[in-house]
C-alpha cells in the first residue's frame, strides 16, 4: 500500500518547534529546582554534584551528537527540512546545559536563580522571533538587554568596588544603539533587503517599523544613561522599560489580529 502520509505543513511545523521550547524549558526549571535543592543542604550536596557532572556529560554528548547530525546532513544522508531533532535545535540545547552545568559546577547553586529567568526569556523570545513582525523581535531584545542591564548598573550602585560598572553598561547600552541606528538606516536605503548566509532576505518593513527600531534603542540608552546618573531612580527605569515592551506588544498584537 502507498504511504498516504501527508508531510507536515510550515505552521504545524512551526507550532510543534515553539510547543517543544517551551516544554523543554519548562523541564529545565524541574530540574534545576530539584538540583538547587539538593546542592543547598549539606547532606545531598554530593548527590547535587553528582547531577550535576551527569547533565555536564549529557551535554556534551548532545554536542557529539549535533556534530554528527550535522554532518549527516551535509553530506546528504539525512534531510534537515522541518525536523525537530535537527543538528542546530541539538547543538543549541546541548551547548546550553553544557554551559549551565559548567557555571553550576564553578559557582555551585547561586547561578541557579538566574537560570531561572534565562530559560523562560529564551522559550519567549522564540514565540516572538516566530510568531511576530520581525521588527518586534528586535525590540523586544533591545528592552530585554536594557533591562539586564539597568539590573547590572543597580547591583554595581550598591558596591563600592564595582561602581564604575553603572557606566560601563550605559556606554555598552549606547553603543548597541548607536550600531543598531547605523545598521537600520542601511538596511532602509536597501528597502529591506539584506543577505544572510547566502540567500537574500526581505523584511518588508513599513515606515513605522523603521521609526521604531531607530528610536527603541534611543530611548533604551537613555533609560540606562538615568539609571547610571540617578541610583534612586533604578526601579522607575526598570518600570520604564516594563512598560514600553508591554505597550509595544499590545499593538503588535493587535496587529496580529
Amino acid at each position: 500500500m502507498a504511504n498516504t502520509k501527508k508531510p507536515i505543513s510550515q505552521e504545524e511545523y512551526t507550532t510543534n518547534k515553539v510547543l517543544t521550547v517551551f516544554s523543554v524549558c519548562l523541564l529545565g526549571v524541574l530540574v534545576l529546582m530539584i538540583l538547587q535543592r539538593l546542592l543547598d543542604y549539606a547532606n545531598t550536596w554530593r548527590v547535587g554534584m553528582i547531577m550535576q557532572k551527569c547533565l555536564l556529560v549529557l551535554g556534551a554528548a548532545g554536542v557529539i551528537w549535533g556534530v554528527v547530525l550535522f554532518w549527516r546532513e551535509k553530506t546528504g544522508k539525512r534531510a534537515a527540512a522541518r525536523r525537530i531533532l535537527c543538528s542546530r535545535n541539538v547543538l543549541i540545547a546541548s551547548v546550553i546545559l553544557v554551559i549551565a552545568m559548567s557555571v553550576i559546577g564553578l559557582y555551585g547553586s547561586a547561578p541557579i536563580k538566574v537560570l531561572y529567568v534565562i530559560l523562560p526569556v529564551l522559550a519567549v523570545y522564540y514565540l516572538i522571533y516566530h510568531s511576530y513582525a520581525p521588527e518586534f523581535f528586535v525590540i523586544a531584545v533591545n528592552c530585554g538587554f536594557a533591562l539586564g542591564l539597568v539590573w547590572v548598573v543597580r547591583q554595581a550602585q550598591v558596591s563600592a568596588n564595582y561602581s564604575h560598572l553603572a557606566y560601563i553598561a550605559a556606554a555598552v547600552m549606547a553603543a548597541v544603539a548607536l550600531i543598531q541606528v547605523i545598521c537600520v538606516l542601511a538596511l532602509r536605503g536597501r528597502k529591506g533587503r539584506f543577505r544572510f548566509n547566502g540567500r537574500e532576505i526581505d523584511w518588508k518593513l513599513s515606515r513605522n517599523a523603521y521609526t521604531m527600531l531607530v528610536l527603541t534603542p534611543v530611548v533604551m540608552a537613555a533609560v540606562v544613561l538615568a539609571a547610571a546618573l540617578l541610583p534612586a531612580a533604578g526601579l522607575i527605569c526598570m518600570g520604564v522599560t516594563a512598560g514600553y515592551v508591554f505597550v509595544t506588544a499590545v499593538y503588535y498584537t493587535v496587529k496580529l489580529m
